[in-house]
């Protein structure tokens, strides 16, 4: 509930300087034999776990090994097809046994579902950050406390002053979290005009209010910049060490290295059960950055580059970075433009997102891309990646730009139309068909006989694929879909892939002869 939440008098409530504490406390959740299979696919066999409180563990693994599966069916969105889940965190223990038996889903009071785990002290947070867009950030935490009057239309006819109070109290509590969390004055932003490191913190806050006493986090720090992962490893931290939450974490191998001193234990999902590894036993690779600094290169900018590249830094407004990698094989100085962007200005409302300069006045954007380059904008969150992304793909309009692809106006054209003229572009989110296997993706992708999928299975549908395989084969289909493109874009590509996946992806990035690739990344997202 949000009561759990001490008051406190400002954001250094989320500024944690001692060591996470040690797990001592209670069990609070247990789970024996837990089994599943996807089309005959065994992703758990025989899962056994235990948690207890104050407990902070990084569940790791490969793509596809059943990460995001096993939180969701500990948090009550999937079944398992066999094993015991004890939930103890609330005081009182509640036990589900599968296969549940027909009979049991008679009682409309003991059903396997989300909404009555959360009411065993089980909380979620998704990689997809899931606010409700257009509703305020108070309104955002204030709706998860158990018992809002909103759920009960009666009380508002019956007894509309205790409604009121009510509403107001919650309101305050809302208020009061969003002061320790560093928004104040943002009580009535909508969710979806706040930056991506702002709204995780909020997601966070949200599960806290609904009364977890366990939270797992899927990704928490993914695609966020410097300061976004130091605020939502400080809020981690303060929740662990002042209310003795039990965290378990599933983070992108990159950003593993952030969570040192949080974590007491370690997870290794493997061949469908998990195996309990030492904290700190298992070093991150090479390509992998030191927890103790941020860098300016991404962990993945070695490999895209190699060994011979000529690499320029371009500043740009508000603390963004252009980086150009051209292969000195390839490039020439007398390289000609592909894309070209003069004065582009995108507007929310009367508020100008892309075009700003340093002191914030309108000055309109522009970026050129030449032949045989591959470009890296870097740029804090909130800056405008995506905005600018989908200026370019002409999914929003532009209030103003000139938008030359090889030298022709593609500005007022469709989003099919600039597909025609050379365009390919691939968004961070939403691009997979649940309901088509890999080869009909693949299918759709390339009009070749036969259709490699690499290390995708071909029958399976793309719903059962984990985030870092959906990830996969959408750069797999984009890449086969590229032949005749003039430039690529790419919103965070490497977002989910692991070590075994990032030298694939990098292999597909690579710009074919006179075309330019564009990557969009969070600053130091490392």
């Amino acid at each position: 509930m949000l009561s759990t939440v001490k008051p406190a008098t400002g954001s250094s409530e989320f500024t944690a300087s001692q060591p996470a504490p040690e797990a001592k406390g209670c069990v609070q959740l247990r789970a024996s034999g837990l089994k599943l299979a996807f089309g005959g696919q065994v992703v758990l066999d025989g899962v056994n776990l235990e948690l207890r409180q104050g407990e902070v563990v990084l569940l790791r693994g490969e793509n596809g090994s059943g990460k995001t599966t096993l939180l969701n069916i500990l948090t009550g969105n999937l079944e398992p097809d066999s094993g015991t889940i004890d939930y103890l965190a609330d005081g009182t223990p509640r036990t589900f046994s599968f296969p549940r038996r027909w009979w049991q889903d008679l009682n409309p009071w003991d059903h396997f579902r989300p909404e009555f785990v959360a009411k065993e002290g089980i909380g979620r947070t998704w990689q997809d950050v899931r606010l409700f867009g257009a509703q305020s950030l108070r309104d955002n935490i204030a709706v998860a406390e158990p018992g809002h009057p909103g759920e009960n239309p009666l009380i508002a006819l019956i007894a509309p002053g205790i409604a009121k109070r009510r509403e107001v109290g919650l309101n305050q509590q809302a208020d009061a979290m969003l002061t320790r969390l560093g928004l104040t004055g943002r009580e009535e932003s909508s969710a979806d005009m706040v930056s991506l490191g702002q709204s995780k913190r909020v997601a966070i806050a949200r599960a806290v209010a609904a009364g977890a006493k366990i939270l797992f986090l899927d990704e928490p720090l993914a695609g966020l910049d410097r300061q976004g992962v130091t605020d939502v490893h400080a809020m981690l931290k303060s929740l662990v060490r002042d209310h003795d939450l039990t965290l378990v974490i599933v983070e992108h191998v990159f950003n593993q290295p952030h969570l040192h001193g949080l974590v007491t234990t370690d997870w290794l999902l493997q061949q469908g059960r998990i195996k309990k590894l030492e904290v700190g036993s298992n070093p991150p690779s090479s390509f992998i950055p030191n927890p103790s600094s941020f860098q300016t290169r991404p962990p993945w900018f070695s490999l895209l580059a190699g060994e011979d590249a000529e690499i320029i830094d371009e500043p740009l407004p508000r603390s963004a970075t252009l980086t150009r990698i051209r292969n000195r094989d390839h490039w020439k100085a007398d390289s000609k433009p592909v894309l070209a962007i003069k004065g582009l200005v995108v507007k929310r409302g009367s508020r100008s997102v892309i075009g700003l300069n340093d002191q914030g006045e309108t000055a309109g954007f522009d970026l050129t891309l030449y032949e045989d380059e591959i470009a890296i904008l870097q740029a804090p969150n909130g800056w405008g990646k995506s905005t600018l992304f989908s200026a370019i793909c002409g999914i929003i309009p532009a209030d103003c730009a000139s938008i030359l692809l090889q030298g022709k106006s593609i500005h007022g054209l469709s989003s099919w139309e600039r597909v025609n003229a050379g365009l390919r572009a691939l968004p961070s989110d939403g691009h997979s068909f649940p309901r088509l296997r890999v080869a009909e993706v693949m299918k759709l992708a390339t009009s070749e006989a036969k259709h490699d999928t690499g290390v995708l299975q071909a029958a399976r549908f793309s719903s059962s694929l984990s985030g870092g395989q959906k990830q996969l084969l959408a750069l797999t289909s984009q890449h086969f879909r590229s032949d005749s493109a003039a430039i690529r874009i790419f919103d965070e590509p490497f977002s989910m892939l692991d070590q075994s996946t990032v030298q694939i992806a990098t292999d597909m990035l690579c710009p074919r002869t006179r075309s330019a690739v564009l990557i969009a990344v969070p600053s130091s997202n490392q």
